[in-house]
């Protein structure tokens, strides 16, 4: 998973905000201080993390335009009718995607891109309900696909490109993300209806094909909650579609429910050795990575245990099961060895090994 961190140069209109801090100023619901959590699918919860990451993001949007006043041509009466729509039904991830790029053009200046997205954000209607795939197509003529690459391909020293993929590829895809949704709609209901909420948009891409070229599985950005960003040439099997999207969602929960603070306080500069990435990772995102790892285990167990999937299902899943685990492991010794958990961190990761201890 790439970070969600992007630099942005100071700006008069928000003299003393941070770009983090501004998107970060998301908050969500203080039902996660709690001393236990439980990371079995709940769809109650994670209809309670999107509906406050929206009324936020309403609140920040606002906040956003009555500091512009003055210096945009704000439309107010249609902003403040689209954040009404925001906060009081399911947003798609491109308009979460426009208010980071809102913020990134206050802070830098560019007053006549932040005049764009106002107006852009303010004519926002919400879509058709469902979890919608789109194909990532040329981002030099599609403004979805451009948003796409930019907000997913965050992370300054692990790029990656993202290229359309053929026809043929993502209909492949496509097949196999219904295959997988329809299992876990009949074998696991639960974790169907969690993914249902979490889960607006699947992006199908592909990566670079040169030799050498880091090529990635899936991709998450804070920036564009409720989207994941898939490679079609993944993810061979069913089993292995439906890993990646537990994969990818469960950072978009951890998104929502760290919207108010850090899992960790550890420096950003510190590296230490990733349970699924071969390069060294800031704390954060070992921290994110464990507990995806817990996710995975426990939805390849559900379905096994459900008596749904076929004998070579069962086999396979036996090895997806074994791998995880033995990934979890390596990240929760470094997590032990190396993390400064915050109370959210510990809350979330114990919910994590609450889990996992099960099966060591």
């Amino acid at each position: 998973m790439p970070g969600s961190g992007r630099e942005a140069a100071p700006s008069s209109l928000l003299p003393e905000a941070d770009a983090s801090r501004q998107i970060c100023g998301l908050s969500v619901l203080s039902f996660v201080s709690i001393d236990h959590f439980n990371i079995k699918p709940d769809r109650i919860r994670a209809m309670a993390v999107d509906s406050r990451m929206r009324q936020r993001l309403a609140e920040s949007l606002r906040e956003l335009a009555r500091q512009a006043q003055g210096t945009l041509d704000i439309p107010f009466e249609a902003l403040a009718a689209a954040c009404r729509r925001i906060a009081d039904s399911p947003a798609a991830p491109s308009v979460f995607g426009a208010y980071c790029e809102l913020v990134f053009a206050l802070q830098s200046g560019e007053l006549d891109t932040a005049q764009e997205l106002f107006a852009e954000i303010a004519h926002y209607e919400p879509g058709p309900p469902g979890i919608h795939i789109q194909i990532f197509s040329d981002p030099q003529v599609d403004k979805a696909s451009q948003r796409h690459e930019r907000l997913f391909d965050t992370d300054p020293e692990q790029p990656f490109a993202i290229r359309p993929p053929r026809p043929e590829i993502a209909q492949a895809c496509r097949l196999r993300i219904d295959a997988a949704l329809d299992l876990m709609a009949t074998a696991d209901s639960q974790a169907f209806d969690e993914l249902e909420v979490i889960l607006k948009e699947i992006v199908l891409a592909v990566g670079e094909d040169t030799p050498g070229a880091m090529v990635f599985d899936g991709a998450s950005s804070f920036m564009l909650f409720g989207a994941i960003l898939l490679n079609a040439q993944g993810h061979a099997t069913v089993l292995e579609t439906v890993e990646a999207l537990v994969h990818e969602s469960s950072h978009n929960l951890l998104f929502g429910l760290c919207a108010d603070g850090a899992l960790i306080d550890n420096d950003d500069e510190e590296r230490f050795d990733s349970p699924l990435r071969i390069d060294q990772r800031p704390m954060d995102g070992i921290v994110h990575a464990t507990f995806v790892l817990a996710r995975m285990h426990q939805a390849i167990q559900r379905l096994l245990d459900s008596g749904r999937l076929t004998p070579d299902q069962c086999r396979e899943a036996a090895g997806m099961l074994a791998s995880s685990a033995r990934n979890y492991v390596k990240g929760w010794e470094v997590i032990q060895r190396h993390a400064r958990l915050t109370p959210l961190g510990k809350t979330v990761m114990a919910g994590a090994q609450a889990h996992m201890s099960q099966y060591q």
